[in-house]
């Protein structure tokens, strides 16, 4: 059995334009750089976040 792609079916001779993958890779980049501001002020926000829901939801020791 033959394996095609098959994406290149679709367009085969287009290209992106330099200026868009500029564009997006600079997007990329911003968001990183945004997850990485987060991620200083707020270092581990999983387990905040977890703790500030366990706290939100009922013991099950304080209802014996």
């Amino acid at each position: 059995m033959e394996n095609t792609n098959p994406f290149k079916a679709l367009e085969p001779d287009a290209a992106c334009p330099a200026y868009l993958k500029q564009e997006v890779v600079s997007e990329i980049d911003m968001i990183r750089n945004s997850l990485q501001v987060v991620e200083v002020y707020a270092y581990d926000i999983f387990a905040v976040f977890t703790v500030f829901v366990s706290e939100l939801l009922p013991d099950e020791n304080q209802r014996k």
